[in-house]
């Protein structure tokens, strides 16, 4: 029993260590994720400015 404890004590210590060198995966989603979203607002204003254009009488060709 008493060496349980200590495999268990030791397991969760080495895993304690461990979260400190692990690569943080978080901030390279969450860049990913603006990226993403800025890539989405820029196309949602391209349609938004082609919809206004073409409500406006067509689409003007130079």
């Amino acid at each position: 029993m008493t060496l349980l404890i200590i495999l268990l004590f030791l397991a969760g210590a080495g895993l304690f260590v461990y979260s400190f060198f692990a690569k943080d995966y978080q901030s390279e989603v969450d860049t990913q994720v603006s990226n993403v979203q800025i890539n989405l607002m820029r196309e949602i204003n391209q349609l938004k400015d082609k919809l206004k254009e073409v409500k406006e009488g067509g689409v003007k060709r130079g």
